[in-house]
C-alpha cells in the first residue's frame, strides 16, 4: 500500500467532515488530484481537489485550469491545497470560480479535537426556520461569524448559511448558538 503524504490525508479527514466521500487518489507529477461527491437534499454536489506536492505562489492560470477541470467534470465547487501564497487575482478569481483556497499547510492540530473549541455545524433549513420562528426574527438579525474564522473555513460554510454551536456547561447543561457566516467585509 502506497503512503500517501500528511495534507492529503488532513484533505481527507476534511472531506469527510463535511459529508463528502472519496472513493481514489490520483497522482501526477505536481499534484494529487480527488473527486469526491456526497448526496445532499436529493442532488449529488462534486467537488474537484488539487493538492500541490510542492508549496508555490499560485496566481490566477492556476485557478483557471482548476475551474476548466470543473467544467469537465461537471463539479460545483473546487478546492486548492498547498498554495504558499495566493496572488489578490488569483483570490478574486477563485471566489469567482467556486474554488477554496487552503493554504500551505494545515493546523498543526485537528481543531474540533481540542478541547476548549464546542462543536460547529451548518444548520439544516427546517432546524433554522424553527429558530427564527421561535425567536421572531430573521436570518440577517443573527450574531454573525465571518468565513474566514477557523471552523468555518474547515467547516465549508459559505456566506448566508447558518452555523449551530454546541457547547456544553455543568451548570446550564448543553445550549445551542447560531451565527449566519458573512464575508469579512460586511
Amino acid at each position: 500500500m502506497i503512503e500517501l503524504p500528511s495534507n492529503v490525508i488532513r484533505t481527507r479527514s476534511l472531506l469527510n467532515l463535511r459529508s463528502f466521500s472519496v472513493n481514489e487518489v490520483f497522482e501526477y507529477d505536481d499534484r494529487y488530484v480527488m473527486y469526491p461527491t456526497r448526496e445532499f437534499q436529493g442532488v449529488v454536489q462534486k467537488y474537484v481537489i488539487w493538492i500541490l506536492k510542492d508549496s508555490k505562489v499560485i496566481g490566477v492560470a492556476s485557478i483557471k485550469d482548476l475551474a476548466r477541470e470543473m467544467e469537465e467534470t461537471e463539479s460545483q465547487r473546487g478546492m486548492l491545497v498547498g498554495g504558499l501564497r495566493f496572488t489578490p487575482a488569483a483570490k478574486k478569481m477563485a471566489k469567482i470560480s467556486r474554488v477554496e483556497l487552503v493554504d500551505g499547510g494545515y493546523a498543526s492540530f485537528e481543531l474540533f479535537e481540542h478541547e476548549l473549541v464546542p462543536t460547529h455545524i451548518i444548520a439544516k433549513d427546517e432546524e433554522l426556520k424553527l429558530v427564527l420562528n421561535y425567536y421572531g426574527i430573521k436570518k440577517n438579525q443573527l450574531p454573525r461569524i465571518h468565513r474566514d474564522d477557523p471552523a468555518v473555513k474547515v467547516l465549508g460554510a459559505r456566506p448566508g448559511q447558518v452555523i449551530r454551536i454546541e457547547r456544553n456547561s455543568p451548570t446550564a447543561g448543553q445550549s445551542f448558538y447560531y451565527r449566519l457566516v458573512v464575508d469579512s467585509t460586511s
